[in-house]
């Protein structure tokens, strides 16, 4: 069996867990994105309305 990546198996508390050899970074802070997707969503919506009015 071929190995293409540096994960390995270990075993915590009777189950197998698969663990890299160098631990990826979690994201540290996701409530900027949500208001950055929250405002997008409002300005979205805004715009179809605006342009509903306009164009009937």
């Amino acid at each position: 069996m071929v190995q293409d990546s540096d994960d390995h198996r270990e075993f915590d508390h009777g189950e197998t867990v698969v663990k890299a050899n160098t631990e990826e970074r979690q994201a540290a802070e996701v409530r900027p994105m949500r208001y950055v997707l929250g405002i997008g969503l409002v300005l979205v919506i805004i715009g179809m309305a605006v342009s509903y009015v306009t164009f009937t």
